[in-house]
């Protein structure tokens, strides 16, 4: 047995060396390729570009001196003549640089030569032909550089400074002095900056060498450490696959969803449960982020739960959450955390989940029907009150309207005789009013006095409506389509100021269903009002749609508007009696607990969605079959 590990320890000397020494070489090429590949060109470029600078300052100042002799000129002091010979001796004279031998140079834009320190042969030439070793006519381009914007750099080769037996690559700035059209050029050679450059490489190469030495002094300790840790590696491996395989083999005959997580919380295992529950291909999961699968809103409470973990923090490692299958499908689960290691080594863990899927769906279930339970008692309750208080405001208000038309017979009656005696005598006052304005506001008084009458008895009748025990005769075969289109007809005003698109969408197979239509009609012409009330622009639709669900056997009704929407608050209380947003516009808040009335007594259900800003669907699901006659044949 030890025969075959000591085979296997034998290449490892020869195998780390090459492992570890060939990242150092390659990191040292890449620092030297970046240093003289990048970084000396870029300095180069920097030093030529601070030449060039500094040679259009000197052309500024050898040119503002010129300024200066001309000033005195204008100034009548010295003729323009005595002026210009000073100008250029002074400029001869003028030397800088390391050796004090850079100079500047006078020629004017015919160009004839005016002072060259260095050239004095050439002074009082034409030396448009002159040219420069390379066959440059380097005068000719001066010339071009100045003409667009009277100063411009120029690229040629010239002798060096005194020494004519000499010839280096030269860049020069020159302008333009154009009241005495003189070009002022001064420049620099090129090999300074060479010269600078090789100074830094020397350096440089003398810096890599020690380093060099150095990181070869490191490596000899790095392949001796690697040595042994590769070999107590190996072992760990061995021994790591002997677990994985047991562990493997009990993880993925498990019923249960495992997944493995490393400190930073990426998967690194996933079990055959969970690639089917969820539906992930293996390889995209795996070193995927458990945050891939958690929705946003959970991922907070994930990461507490970890740290709990981690930290022997917590009472209970179980944790209700979500999973996102591959399908955006929003799946419950309840997971369980072990920390697998973290004594010594880096952080593993062991999620455990299962789906309760069913289990959730059976609690929402129960809740509904509980809240159905206490809602229907609520309304049972409140229609008994309701009943009363119309019952007590129904025989008072009765009163109020038929006294009402003898109020208005006797104005009718008394106006004319008011009329004739006003006629007659001039002036006439009852209770403190001029006849005149009181003939003109007493029809006024008695319109809003039967106005408001007739709400108060519109409201009675649809809270006496909302309180009705025995609902209305359901036997009548009704067409929902029917319904629909005759609701959409009486509303067709108020629809068409409410919205230029209205989109009507009727199943045409939509089968019968027992009902009272004309009740059907009240919720439809309820929805579709408080539709166009929420549309808050004509451009937004309504959507009018039946269908037929066949899974349940249920008639469906939507109405969908893309208007202010509700906020949850609102959307909670919606059916609510006497919840209204709109009281100050004569808003009674019955009308959609009486269409929720309406639709239960139908044995259906009334549910809305929305939210703010963008609009609300109001969802009518009524059976096809009445219920209570199915279950009077059961029996």
């Amino acid at each position: 047995m030890r025969l075959p590990g000591r085979n296997k320890r034998r290449p490892l000397p020869k195998i780390i060396p090459v492992k570890i020494i060939l990242p150092v070489l390659l990191s040292m090429f890449l620092f030297i390729a970046t240093f003289f590949g990048f970084i000396l060109p870029r300095i180069e470029g920097q030093l030529m570009e601070r030449k060039r600078e500094m040679i259009h300052a000197l052309s500024e100042a050898a040119l503002s001196s010129v300024k200066h002799y001309a000033n005195i000129a204008a100034s009548g002091t010295m003729t323009v003549e005595e002026a210009k010979q000073q100008a250029a001796e002074h400029l001869r004279d003028l030397r800088y640089g390391p050796e004090g031998k850079d100079y500047f140079w006078i020629n004017d834009t015919h160009p004839y030569m005016i002072m060259h320190p260095y050239r004095p042969d050439l002074e009082g030439k034409d030396v448009t032909e002159e040219t420069d070793p390379a066959g440059q006519k380097l005068f000719q381009d001066f010339l071009e550089a100045v003409k667009v914007t009277g100063g411009g750099y120029v690229n040629y080769h010239w002798q060096w400074q005194d020494d004519p037996s000499r010839v280096f690559s030269k860049i020069s700035y020159v302008q333009e002095f154009a009241p005495w059209h003189w070009i002022i050029g001064t420049g620099v050679y090129v090999e300074d900056v060479h010269a600078q450059i090789n100074a830094i490489t020397k350096n440089m190469t003398f810096i890599f060498l020690i380093i060099l030495l150095v990181i070869a002094m490191l490596s000899v300790y790095i392949i001796w450490q690697g040595a042994s840790v590769e070999n107590r590696r190996r072992q760990m491996e061995v021994s790591l696959r002997k677990s994985e395989n047991r562990y493997r083999l009990l993880t993925e005959t498990a019923r249960e969803m495992i997944l493995v997580l490393d400190k930073d919380l990426r998967i690194t295992y996933a079990n055959t449960a969970f690639t089917k529950n969820c539906g992930y291909p293996l390889a995209t999961i795996i070193d995927a982020s458990i945050t891939r699968i958690l929705p946003s809103e959970q991922q907070m409470i994930f990461f507490n739960k970890i740290d709990a973990v981690s930290s022997d923090a917590s009472d209970s490692s179980m944790l209700e959450t979500e999973f996102i299958a591959d399908d955006n499908r929003i799946m419950p689960v309840e997971a369980n955390f072990a920390l697998l290691d973290g004594q010594g080594g880096p952080l593993t863990f062991l999620l455990t989940a299962r789906d309760i899927t069913d289990k959730k769906r059976a609690e929402i279930e129960a809740r509904m029907r509980q809240e159905q339970l206490m809602q229907t008692n609520k309304m049972v309750a409140l229609g008994t009150l309701v009943a009363g208080v119309a019952h007590e405001i129904n025989n008072p208000i009765s009163s109020v309207m038929l006294n009402f038309q003898v109020y208005e017979r006797f104005w009718q009656t008394a106006q004319p005789i008011l009329d004739s005696y006003h006629a007659e005598n001039g002036h006439l006052e009852i209770g403190g009013m001029d006849y005149p304005q009181l003939r003109e506001r007493m029809p006024k008084l008695l319109h809003f006095t039967r106005e408001g009458v007739s709400r108060v008895k519109r409201i009675v009748g649809e809270l006496k409506e909302f309180s009705r025990q025995n609902p209305a005769e359901l036997r009548e075969a009704v067409n929902l389509n029917q319904v629909v289109e005759t609701s959409i007809g009486l509303l067709t005003g108020l629809l068409k100021k409410a919205t230029t698109d209205l989109r009507v969408e009727l199943d045409e197979n939509l089968p019968t269903l027992p009902g009272n239509s004309q009740r059907l009609g009240q919720v439809i012409i309820n929805l579709l009002v408080n539709a166009c009330q929420a549309t808050d622009n004509p451009s937004k639709p309504i959507i009018v749609t039946t269908s037929y669900l066949e899974e349940s056997e249920e008639v469906l009704l939507e109405i969908i508007d893309q208007g202010v929407g509700m906020t949850p608050d609102v959307l909670e209380r919606v059916k609510d009696p006497f919840f209204t947003t709109r009281r100050d516009s004569s808003g009674t808040g019955l009308g959609l607990s009486i269409s929720d009335t309406i639709i239960r007594n139908h044995r259906g259900w009334l549910n809305f969605k929305s939210e703010p800003g963008l609009g609300t669907t109001a969802t009518v699901r009524l059976p096809r079959y009445d219920m209570n006659e199915i279950i009077g044949r059961m029996i």
